[in-house]
């Protein structure tokens, strides 16, 4: 796990310090000012991931005004979401702890640290090493399109960061709607069991092969990958047949569902939540150098 930035609180409490000495019941810090600046990008660095928008979507503070009772700001939100637009009016209260819209949010929070303290990253296939300043988590269906497409677009793009990125695969078999989803999960995960790197074989074979892998063959193709890979070939069928991985995909079938994971392929940078199946090669490059900036800074 990446180390996360012990700054954030920090600053944010003395933003909060200072806003709470300059915010009167009907002043503001000057329009434009390094502290109305500074106040608009914790909004949107906060709402942005509260709402889990993707690279394309967008979300600004257009505006901030005074609430005279009780003494708080007002702030007018746009946001640009699964292709609509909308202008949302929250309130701040003078602390920053607690930010609304019908309901109340608690501004203090690092949803990006929340997110990774519910991840078992310890029994996971992964690239990279454990110590990257970046980590990327995704949760796939091995028979998935999109996930494949994903797959294809971070092969590209992740030999240019080194050491600098871990890649973290976890299961999200989706068996009402790939037939030999669950099956692939299982047979990966049993030749992660026998060899960690061999699950790499099995992750590549799938992705490569949708179009010829069906539920009538899949035994076949896995213990072909198997045998091709070196693992023993007893072994695994007996691992395979009995199903003996299942309780591991259940598990993060368990934890994708705890962390709210809505479909695939979902990844989440440092935490971050991403969902869109339209990125391009470019997107990843966005996101990682941005964990990565924010994470030197």
């Amino acid at each position: 796990m990446p180390e996360m930035r012990t700054s954030w609180k920090t600053d944010l409490i003395a933003l909060g310090l200072s806003l709470a000495f300059l915010l009167g019941p009907t002043s503001l810090p000057a329009r434009d000012s390094p502290l109305e600046t500074e106040l608009k990008l914790r909004v949107e660095h906060y709402l942005t991931r509260y709402f889990q928008l993707a690279p394309q979507e967008s979300l600004t503070v257009d505006q901030i005004w005074a609430v005279e009772k009780p003494p708080m700001c007002g702030l007018a939100v746009t946001k640009k979401q699964a292709g609509k637009t909308s202008t949302e009016v929250y309130m701040l209260s003078k602390d920053l702890k607690q930010l609304s819209l019908g309901r109340v949010l608690d501004f203090n929070r690092d949803l990006d640290a929340e997110n990774l303290e519910k991840i078992n990253l310890s029994d996971a296939p992964s690239r990279g090493p454990n110590n990257a300043r970046v980590t990327l988590i995704t949760y796939c269906d091995l028979q998935c399109p999109d996930c494949k497409a994903m797959s294809a677009n971070l092969k590209k793009v992740l030999p240019a960061y080194d050491d600098s990125v871990r890649f973290v695969f976890k299961n999200f078999p989706l068996m009402n709607k790939h037939a030999w989803a669950e099956a692939a999960a299982v047979a990966s995960r049993c030749a992660f069991v026998q060899n960690t790197d061999a699950f790499w074989k099995f992750y590549e074979f799938f992705y490569t092969h949708q179009d010829s892998v069906t539920k009538s063959n899949i035994r076949e193709k896995a213990l072909e990958v198997g045998k091709e890979t070196g693992l023993d070939a007893n072994r695994l069928a007996a691992c395979y047949d009995s199903k003996a991985t299942l309780p591991d995909i259940q598990k993060d079938l368990f934890e994708a569902n705890t962390l709210g994971v809505r479909g695939t392929p979902t990844l989440l940078v440092n935490g971050r939540f991403v969902f869109n199946e339209e990125m391009t090669e470019q997107d990843y490059q966005k996101l990682i150098d941005e964990a990565l900036a924010a994470h030197s800074r």
